[in-house]
């Protein structure tokens, strides 16, 4: 009988990176439903992985596909639509809560106004379409957020709210459930 327990991957960070790195124990990237729980790390060494896998994949491509003009136009409109798409996260969580409650108001303002003074600078400096287009998604996304606050407005106690903060159930439903 071995003295030697079996590691697992969400107590310590440094001695995880160590196991993992010795022992080739990547099953952990390939367990359950990859997708679904993507942003659900159990420590910090397997985000790091990830991050650094990631990192050198794009890497290397760019470094391939520098010179081809299609490539660098798409991973530039990619950018452009994932800063353009930061708020429908929020967009989306007030629609399944029905419910802004806990939203800051000021802060979807600002991004509104910032949203505002970024699509002017680029009429003013005749950008290409991309930008623009991209500046008119995110203006859209923060006055849907704005009309969600009109909207959801009355709906504020916490009890009506279907989901919690990471997207569970609510509490009543739990009762009875263990924590580990």
């Amino acid at each position: 009988m071995s003295l030697e327990r079996e590691q697992t991957y969400h107590r310590n960070s440094i001695a995880n990176a160590y196991y993992v790195i010795s022992h080739g124990k990547w099953d952990h990237f390939t367990e359950g439903d990859f997708f679904n729980a993507f942003w659900a790390w159990h420590d910090l060494v397997s985000f790091i992985i990830a991050l650094l896998v990631f990192t050198a994949f794009w890497s290397i491509t760019t470094w391939i596909l520098i010179n081809q003009t299609v490539y660098i136009e798409a991973i530039g409109m990619c950018a452009l639509l994932t800063e353009a798409t930061l708020g429908v996260p929020q967009l989306l969580r007030n629609f399944q809560r029905k419910s802004t409650q806990g939203m800051s108001i000021p802060m979807v303002l600002a991004w509104l106004a910032g949203d505002l003074a970024k699509t002017g600078y680029f009429v003013a400096t005749g950008s290409p379409l991309q930008f623009w287009i991209c500046a008119i998604l995110q203006i859209s996304i923060d006055i849907f957020i704005l009309g969600q606050v009109f909207v959801y407005r009355k709906n504020t106690a916490a009890g009506e709210l279907p989901y919690t903060a990471n997207n569970q159930t609510t509490s009543s439903s739990l009762e009875g459930a263990t924590i580990d």
